[in-house]
């Protein structure tokens, strides 16, 4: 990842959090998609998690992203609040973050279930 390169779970957070429109849904439903979109997205990657590693991974972005919600909505009485208070070129800017990083994510999925062409070359 680049320096300047947003981080995916930031993008797939910020996505869910700008769509959000269930006022039933607690804090734990909220974070549990926004962390089981992020485990579809490394799979798109072939980024595995070990069976035995995935509660103990899971829980831990799951505490992120409660971090990053937090931090985000402060001062906001609800989610609808913190919606309404983001101007619309941010909306549009998170929006276009996450369709590019789906797109290279698939992108990267077909490539890399591409078998190669050729053998090695060898200069002589």
């Amino acid at each position: 990842m680049t320096p300047n390169q947003i981080d995916p779970l930031y993008t797939i957070f910020e996505q869910h959090l700008f769509n959000f429109n269930d006022s039933d849904m607690d804090r734990k439903t909220f974070i549990d998609n926004v962390v089981h979109e992020y485990f579809a997205y490394l799979r798109k990657l072939c980024i595995v998690v070990p069976k035995s590693l995935e509660g103990p991974v899971f829980e831990e972005i799951a505490v992120q992203v409660n971090t990053m919600l937090v931090k985000k909505i402060y001062g906001c009485l609800t989610l609808k609040d913190y919606q309404k208070s983001v101007p619309t070129p941010a909306r549009r800017r998170a929006r276009t973050r996450y369709t590019r990083m789906n797109k290279d994510a698939e992108r990267g999925a077909k490539t890399a279930s591409r078998p190669s062409r050729g053998g090695s070359r060898r200069a002589g």
